[in-house]
């Protein structure tokens, strides 16, 4: 499979600084590819290169029991990334997207998709109502924070993928949502902004 030439590519840093990922779509919506380079290495090209491909997320979607309808669960699986986040430890890497998926992969093999969460009440419409997803790693990597379209923020245990709290203070959809990498924080944003204490 080629790289997609009309393609978005994204860019994060790990934690470090020393490692860095890049991600394109491939060709005819088969899936996305991460590359990841050595910052002091650059020049010696990727030294990581993982396929995550459609099936194996539509294949994921099913059977974590994201959705049961086999289109949905299609169209989800073929959707534009928006972003991209490693954890502290860069063992695991946070992918969102323009339909409202988070998606939680192996940082070693893209092809383990360890949990997929979508942004709460997407009423099953697709593409033709879903928003861009909100999602970010606690500051400890042990939760998955993942932004709602009815204003609250749902927090994932990172290990069990479970709901392990519900944070209400917004009004309308959560757009953005960000973990201090320093102290126990979350700020997060709709049309207000919020600062929680972690």
């Amino acid at each position: 499979m080629t790289i997609d030439p009309n393609g978005c590519p994204l860019a994060a840093y790990d934690s470090t600084g020393l490692v860095f990922g890049i991600t394109a779509p491939l060709e005819a919506n088969a899936g996305h590819i991460i590359h990841l380079y050595d910052a002091r290495q650059y020049s010696s090209g990727a030294f990581s290169e993982m396929k995550l491909d459609s099936n194996t997320l539509l294949n994921a979607l099913q059977t974590k029991g994201h959705t049961a309808q086999p289109h949905i669960a299609s169209e989800l699986s073929r959707a534009k990334w928006s972003s991209m986040t490693f954890n502290k430890s860069g063992k695991q890497i946070l992918i969102t997207t323009e339909l409202g998926l988070v998606l939680v992969v192996d940082g070693y093999d893209a092809n383990i998709v360890t949990h997929v969460f979508s942004a709460e009440d997407m009423s099953g419409e697709g593409s033709q109502s879903a928003k861009p997803a909100a999602a970010c790693f606690s500051s400890d990597d042990q939760t998955v924070l993942v932004g709602n379209e009815n204003g609250s923020i749902s927090c994932y245990d990172v290990v069990s993928g479970l709901l392990v709290k519900k944070l209400d203070g917004h009004v309308g959809h959560v757009g953005c949502v960000a973990s201090s990498p320093k102290y126990a924080q979350i700020a997060s944003a709709c049309t207000n902004v919020a600062l929680w204490t972690w």
